[in-house]
């Protein structure tokens, strides 16, 4: 009985894969999904505010000081009051220069949130195609299933003819309670890649039916643009930005290296201790003298770094397309090995079991002589699903890889919530102020 439920849910499944092609659940799908769930965090809408809030904070002048001073305390003594309003005046571009890097900060924010959006999608096709790879290879499994029922019914009325000894029988029954037992083991890892895609946007997996085909899958796996856009490289910007950001902080330093004058503004009231006043408008420049601290040395940790980020996006971009280039090629190979095993080995599989398992009802062939034809079937059909596994896997490296992205964390369980945890510590670490 547990065979024939095995055998029926399989055949079950099969037969399901023309029935469910028009209501199968496309990668579109499974992103808009995701993007509108993640939405929720609200995560890039507080950034964005953050990121004016430091341009606005960036233009605002020196608050001004006000100085009040009394000499003369005694009753018999000439009695000054002065009182004055101090204001820095930023005759050297402070405040231009710190609000051309609250700018680039600014620009820094769009570029995290463009990554983050180009991650979640990477992520989501990730694990969409996980589920559906895991899909064909249960079909595949289920073929193969069938396939062992036919030759133990065959075997079992050999046997009952008296053509074959019960050893053959049970040698035969052993290998189809291997596939029902891989089978099982597929359907459970289906089971937890739907569960884990639905994650994405914490919704149900029971209703996820991708329904793909071999060539299908093949033909999302290849599609893949063989350039390196240097505009869509979020690295390679990532180190444009920096470039940037050193260049506005050099100009603030060199501001700050100058001496800022304050202007001061004020009147002394003057009593004599016979009660006369006298008031006097007071006016006054105070220079500092930059005479030891000219902001040397900070100007060239920031040109160090200004050169360090431009070197950096030089080597990368040589090393980057060097491993496009290396997967691309890999690429290709394996879809020489796809095509032959898809058009050429499985055909001639399916053919040369049928007609050994032919034979062996009409007593030509041995339980070995099948036994080999199934298994050389079943490895045919298997190498077909991890030639996709890998063309998939070599894909995503490749779409991570011109977009300036780790394929790492885009292929981690935790994907999703390292995602989050990054985005979120941006945001508790943003600075208060340009240039901290």
């Amino acid at each position: 009985m547990l065979l024939a439920g095995q055998m029926a849910n399989a055949a079950s499944d099969i037969q399901q894969g023309s029935y469910t092609q028009k209501a199968a659940f496309s990668f579109e799908q499974a992103l808009a999904r995701t993007q509108s769930y993640q939405t929720q965090q609200g995560v890039w809408q507080a950034q964005q505010q953050m990121a004016e809030a430091q341009l606005k904070q960036s233009r605002l002048w020196a608050n001004p000081s006000l100085s009040i001073e009394q000499t003369g305390l005694q009753s018999d003594q000439e009695k000054e009051l002065a009182i004055g309003i101090s204001q820095p005046l930023d005759i050297f571009g402070q405040r231009k220069a710190a609000q051309h890097l609250a700018k680039v900060e600014m620009s820094k924010v769009d570029l995290a949130e463009q990554r983050y959006k180009a991650e979640l999608e990477l992520i989501v096709k990730y694990f969409w195609s996980q589920v559906a790879l895991l899909e064909l290879e249960k079909s595949l499994i289920g073929e193969q299933l069938a396939v062992s029922q036919e030759n133990l019914s065959a075997s079992e009325k050999r046997y009952q003819a008296g053509s074959i000894a019960q050893v053959d029988v049970d040698r035969v029954r052993m290998s189809h309670l291997e596939n029902q037992r891989l089978y099982q083991q597929v359907d459970l890892k289906l089971q937890v890649a739907k569960q884990q895609l639905a994650n994405l946007w914490g919704g149900d997996s029971n209703q996820i039916q991708l329904s793909q085909s071999s060539n299908q899958l093949w033909v999302l796996a290849a599609d893949v643009d063989t350039g390196q856009d240097r505009q869509n490289n979020l690295l390679e910007r990532s180190f444009q930005l920096d470039a940037l950001a050193q260049q506005a902080t050099i100009q603030q330093l060199k501001a700050k290296a100058r001496p800022q004058p304050m202007v001061t503004l004020g009147v002394n009231n003057t009593r004599s201790p016979e009660q006369r006043t006298e008031n006097q408008i007071r006016l006054g420049v105070e220079i500092p003298l930059n005479l030891f601290n000219r902001q040397q040395y900070g100007i060239k940790i920031a040109q160090a770094k200004q050169e360090l980020s431009q070197r950096q996006q030089s080597f990368y971009r040589q090393q980057n397309q060097v491993d496009i280039e290396t997967l691309m090629s890999e690429l290709k190979g394996l879809h020489i090995q796809f095509k032959q095993l898809n058009d050429q080995q499985v055909p001639l599989a399916v053919q040369v079991q049928q007609k050994t398992l032919q034979g062996f009802r009409l007593g030509k062939f041995a339980v070995t002589d099948v036994q080999q034809a199934t298994m050389q079937l079943q490895d045919v059909r298997l190498r077909k699903v991890e030639l996709l596994k890998q063309a998939w896997q070599n894909s995503i490296e490749i779409q991570s890889l011109r977009l300036g992205l780790e394929p790492e964390q885009i292929m981690a369980k935790d994907a999703l919530m390292q995602l989050n945890q990054r985005a979120w510590q941006q945001a508790q670490t943003f600075p208060t102020q340009a240039g901290e």
